[in-house]
C-alpha cells in the first residue's frame, strides 16, 4: 500500500501484481495535489509508456507500493551470446554440479533473448543483475 509521505516523494510506483506476473511502472507526471481542509487525500497524476494517464488517490493506493519497496526481487540478465532480458526471481540462487550459483527466473520482458515473456529460465547468477 501507498503512504501519503510514499505520495509525496516517490517518482515511480508498481501496480500490485502477482510475484511472477507482469510489472506496470507507472511514473509521476506531475506534482500530487493535496488539500488543506482534509490533510488525508491526496491525487498524484501518473504516467505508463506513451499514452496512458491515469491517477492515484487515497481511495486507490491499496492497489499501488513505490518501486524502492516492491516486494519482487527484479533483475536483469546480459547473457553471454549478449542477449538482454529482464525478470523475477522465483528462487534463490542454488550451487549447481560445478559449484557455480543457478537462479531461476521468470521472464518478464524478452529484450533480445530466445526467452519467452512468461517462461522460467535457470540463469547462471554470475550474468545477474538486481535492480
Amino acid at each position: 500500500m501507498l503512504t501519503m509521505q510514499q505520495a509525496l516523494t516517490a517518482d515511480s510506483f508498481h501496480e500490485n501484481h502477482e510475484p511472477a506476473g507482469k510489472i506496470y511502472t507507472w511514473r509521476r507526471n506531475g506534482q500530487t495535489q493535496t488539500w488543506r481542509k482534509s490533510p488525508d487525500h491526496f491525487r498524484i497524476p501518473v504516467k505508463y509508456g506513451i499514452r496512458s494517464y491515469g491517477q492515484i488517490t487515497q481511495y486507490t493506493a491499496t492497489d499501488y507500493h513505490a518501486a524502492e519497496d516492491c516486494p519482487t526481487q527484479h533483475v536483469s540478465v546480459t547473457e553471454a551470446n549478449g542477449s538482454q532480458w529482464q525478470g523475477i526471481v522465483i528462487d534463490e540462487p542454488i550451487a549447481d554440479r560445478a559449484g557455480y550459483g543457478v537462479t531461476r527466473v521468470h521472464v518478464t520482458w524478452r529484450g533480445t533473448s530466445r526467452h519467452r515473456v512468461g517462461s522460467v529460465a535457470s540463469i547462471a547468477t554470475k550474468y545477474v543483475t538486481y535492480l
